[in-house]
């Protein structure tokens, strides 16, 4: 009996601050467990914090890095360049996230830019045939906007001889030029070629590459015709002329022509158009 009773103090003496203990840090424990769910990582991940990205395409750099600072999100360093015909170096195509996603403040925006279009490089088309220069030209993206012709002693004729961009230069694509098409050596003799019966287009060409330009052209209303079909041409075909010498062309058309035409021995005729035999 007397061991029971020695036990029973003994209890009550050690067992007692043992609680108290254990309980009080059973508190403190839930105490700190509550701070830190609800205080610490709250402001540690912006739980709760999130916002809509601004849409900062068709801005600079410098102008999105301001936006997105001011909604608290971060521009990335990590920039990536693409080619953009249609929109200036500098400006913003793309960013991810996307304008509107719901995003955490903090978090990086990654952006596209554009580099704009490339500059197209001037091929060198000296040697080339015409039709072979043109291949190049469209290849490079520039556009062929006319061909002249001139004799040569130092070019064979139907190779290109000039050109009026320089090779190997920059240019801005869609860029025009015309290239110089040799038509051999000089001939003793000029004669006029025959163009009748050839569209208007097809009959510059042909005088242009004959050494001749074309002079006068008029026009007169004939229905049975195409219109800009040649009718007639002065000089004839197979006169001999000197170098430069005009042509001058009747043309027919679909509508009333300006003015009356009046004809005598010396103008254009008005017969029944045959293609001329080359």
């Amino acid at each position: 009996m007397k061991l029971i009773t020695k036990i029973l103090k003994f209890l009550r003496f050690y067992f007692k601050p043992l609680v108290i203990f254990s309980v009080t840090m059973l508190i403190l424990g839930s105490l700190s467990l509550f701070i830190f769910d609800s205080v610490i990582m709250p402001s540690y991940t912006n739980l709760g914090d999130e916002y809509p990205v601004p849409d900062i395409t068709e801005r600079n750099i410098d102008e999105a890095k301001r936006i997105l600072e001011m909604d608290g999100f971060i521009l990335s360093d990590e920039i990536t360049e693409k080619v953009d015909f249609n929109v200036p170096p500098g400006i913003i195509i793309e960013h991810h996230p996307k304008a509107g996603s719901i995003c955490k403040k903090g978090r990086k925006i990654y952006v596209t830019v554009s580099k704009g279009g490339l500059p197209a490089i001037v091929p060198n088309l000296i040697g080339m045939s015409p039709q072979d220069a043109k291949y190049n030209i469209l290849d490079s993206k520039l556009y062929l906007d006319s061909i002249l012709y001139e004799f040569s002693v130092d070019f064979p004729e139907g190779v290109v001889m000039g050109q009026s961009l320089v090779v190997n230069d920059s240019a801005v694509i869609g860029d025009s030029l015309f290239i110089v098409v040799s038509l051999g050596k000089h001939p003793t003799e000029f004669v006029i070629p025959g163009v009748k019966g050839k569209n208007i287009e097809e009959a510059a060409e042909q005088i242009n590459k004959s050494g001749f330009k074309i002079g006068e052209v008029v026009y007169y209303k004939d229905e049975d015709l195409l219109p800009g079909t040649v009718i007639d041409q002065k000089p004839s075909k197979g006169e001999i002329v000197y170098q430069g010498t005009e042509i001058r062309l009747l043309v027919s058309t679909l509508e009333d022509p300006p003015e009356k035409i009046e004809f005598d021995e010396d103008s254009l005729k008005v017969d029944k158009v045959e293609p001329e035999e080359e």
